[in-house]
């Protein structure tokens, strides 16, 4: 008995390769589809032309663009005026400091100076004493150990009266070589000098004072700019908004004027 062959056809469960292309073409067309729909979407082509913009928005929106500039400067110049006051807070202490060392410098240089008067003038007086009772020797003895400013000022005091052989005067001037202007003892220059040096000193640190008060003032009006300028979009009355705005920024424009024309320290 003949077997019959059977036509050959797709095998059980494989797939069909003319099917598989089509619906691959299918897959590729729906997401090139899709990808043209986001392109007008981005590019805005198959949007609707924008409503004209409402006055009350275009307005709120500029006040908010205006508010939003004088806040930054203001921010940026309260900083920048508060650091400066700490700044010359800082150089005021300093100075105060310096200056209370140099007045203690200059008290003590004062001190060393009436110590040295004082044994100036003994030492004048017991020599005054020799010369009047005729003790030559001992008038030598110490016109020997005077301090140089003693002596130059004893020799200018001397300088016009008859001398003998030991320099010692025959006649004694008038007056003391200690009243004479060419008797300066140098600890009294020196406390002198550091007197002036502290109140120099002082006067800085006044001068640095009043400078971080300054900047202290401004601060507290760039605070003001900062309140007007945020509420102003608070309120929905236009004037009062534009009000509010022009204040926050003339006061802004003083602020800043003055904070450029202080000197500043780094």
């Amino acid at each position: 008995m003949a077997q019959g062959t059977d036509a050959p056809g797709p095998a059980s469960g494989g797939a069909d390769p003319v099917k598989a292309d089509a619906s691959t073409d299918s897959d590729d067309g729906g997401v090139l589809d899709r990808l043209d729909d986001v392109v007008d979407v981005v590019l805005g082509e198959d949007l609707a032309p924008p409503e004209p913009e409402d006055p009350w928005e275009r307005r709120q929106r500029l006040l908010d663009s205006w508010t939003a500039i004088i806040l930054a400067i203001a921010a940026v110049a309260t900083a920048w005026a508060s650091f400066q006051a700490s700044q010359w807070a800082g150089a005021q202490s300093d100075a105060q400091a310096a200056s209370a060392i140099a007045r203690t410098d200059a008290g003590r240089a004062a001190t060393a100076a009436t110590q040295q008067v004082v044994i100036d003038s003994q030492m004048w007086l017991s020599w005054i004493d020799a010369v009047n009772a005729g003790d030559r020797r001992k008038a030598g003895f110490l016109d020997d150990r005077f301090s140089p400013s003693l002596k130059a000022a004893q020799a200018e005091w001397v300088s016009g009266a008859k001398v003998d052989a030991n320099g010692v005067p025959v006649v004694i001037p008038a007056g003391t070589p200690l009243d004479l202007p060419s008797y300066v003892v140098p600890e009294q220059v020196a406390s002198d000098a550091d007197s002036a040096k502290a109140e120099a000193l002082l006067a800085e640190a006044d001068a640095a004072a009043q400078k971080s008060t300054s900047f202290v003032l401004i601060a507290v009006l760039l605070a003001l700019v900062l309140f007007f300028a945020s509420i102003a979009t608070k309120f929905t009355g236009p004037k009062i908004q534009v009000l509010l705005t022009f204040v926050a920024i003339a006061v802004l424009a003083l602020s800043v004027v003055r904070l450029l024309l202080l000197p500043h320290l780094l």
